[in-house]
């Protein structure tokens, strides 16, 4: 039994780190060790006391939605070949505390000093910390929305940690459908993510409007917004892709967006959903072309679905 519970973690960790690879964060660091700050406070059950905490995963880049903003990520791997529990949130603070654990040591540790110090020439003025908790499953079945079953729940006061986010299957397998449907369905183009441009990331300089690496406020976004350049002609396209079925309300919410975003670079747009049927949905489509027509605006609108089967053919 103990031999199988280290294989399965092992699988998770290795799927998690092809899966921080295909989002773009690649050379995260794994398996680091920090000391534990609080032997008797974080200690487990039935233990004289914590000495370390184990980082699975981490990673560090310079934030393009928040000016001269460091971000660290410290990542923990919760992986199972069971089901998700029908009720998860006694299962799910356990997983939390132990991340928001390790958070609290990692703020006080001499990894996180090294780390701010190798980027202190750089402009930046200061550090996000925020902590990922992948929680996934072995089980095909298991593909429940645990976000929206934990997000009610009430945690311990004393928690120390400025902001967790939770990736389950749901949530992954978004993301994962997402940006592989656009590269292989792209591929004329340059694939890239866009990032929005707020009040929070006006100032800085040298911040892009677009790059390779996925910023982990994407992680829990239920759109995920992309810039695709075409190598020959250098036009842009931009593409929405959402997690929510179509609809009138959601097609018409990501035009609106996208025409918000996109209008000082292009008039292409590309709408991504988990499923779009033609036959059914063209007329509310069209409503929807209507409407921004009508606005002086005339932009080239294609709306497909990445959750696909051989009937999708017909969008191609």
């Amino acid at each position: 039994m103990g031999e199988f519970s280290k294989t399965v973690g092992e699988q998770g960790e290795n799927l998690v780190s092809k899966f921080l690879d295909t989002i773009g964060w690649v050379g995260a660091q794994s398996g680091e060790s920090i000391d534990c700050c609080k032997s008797e406070a974080h200690k487990n059950p039935g233990t004289n006391g914590r000495k370390t905490h184990g980082i699975d995963f981490f990673y560090s880049t310079k934030s393009q939605l928040q000016d001269y903003t460091l971000d660290n990520v410290v990542m923990s791997v919760k992986y199972t070949d069971k089901p998700y529990p029908s009720n998860p949130s006694t299962l799910f603070k356990a997983h939390l505390k132990d991340l928001a654990y390790t958070i609290e040591c990692y703020m006080k540790s001499d990894f996180r000093t090294d780390n701010n110090d190798e980027h202190s020439m750089s402009g930046i003025k200061q550090a996000n910390d925020t902590g990922v908790l992948f929680w996934f499953t072995n089980d095909k079945d298991s593909d429940q929305d645990v976000v929206g079953k934990v997000s009610t729940i009430q945690l311990e006061k004393s928690l120390s940690f400025s902001s967790i986010y939770l990736v389950d299957n749901s949530r992954a397998a978004f993301i994962y459908n997402v940006i592989k449907y656009v590269r292989d369905n792209f591929s004329e183009y340059s694939f890239y993510y866009h990032y929005t441009f707020s009040s929070a990331n006006y100032k800085g300089a040298d911040n892009e409007r677009y790059g390779i690496v996925f910023p982990v406020e994407y992680l829990v976004s239920n759109i995920l917004p992309f810039r695709l350049i075409n190598k020959d002609t250098k036009k842009n396209v931009f593409c929405l892709a959402s997690r929510e079925q179509f609809s009138e309300e959601s097609i018409n919410r990501l035009l609106y967006l996208a025409s918000d975003i996109s209008q000082d670079f292009t008039d292409e747009f590309i709408f991504l959903f988990p499923e779009y049927d033609p036959l059914h949905d063209n007329k509310v489509l069209m409503k929807a072309k209507r409407l921004v027509n009508a606005k002086n605006r005339a932009p080239n609108i294609k709306v497909l679905a990445y959750n696909n089967d051989f009937r999708g053919l017909v969008n191609e």
